[in-house]
């Protein structure tokens, strides 16, 4: 895999997993981002709450309230199993 595609792929599967847990932490997602003053603030507690860096912290932020299905988890759980598979390829 070229070293940009892999790294993309890395930045992509830390974003997909942290929406994972953040639908499985849902409470404490909205607790924490319903406490912040600013979306700035929002995003460095989901950061800490979530132990990830600013762009997933960013795109659990910005999530659309359709994704927080089970269904929609199930197909982010598959891309990660495909991301995951691409990546031990090489």
């Amino acid at each position: 895999m070229e070293p940009n595609r892999r790294e993309n792929t890395l930045e992509v599967l830390k974003i997909l997993e942290a929406l994972v847990q953040a639908i499985d932490r849902r409470e404490e997602v909205f607790t924490a981002i319903e406490s912040a003053e600013t979306v700035e603030e929002a995003s460095r507690v989901l950061e800490r709450l979530l132990n990830v860096e600013e762009s997933p912290a960013r795109a659990v932020l910005d999530m659309q309230a359709r994704r927080w299905t089970q269904g929609e988890r199930r197909k982010i759980v598959d891309h990660i199993k495909v991301l995951r598979t691409e990546l031990e390829s090489f």
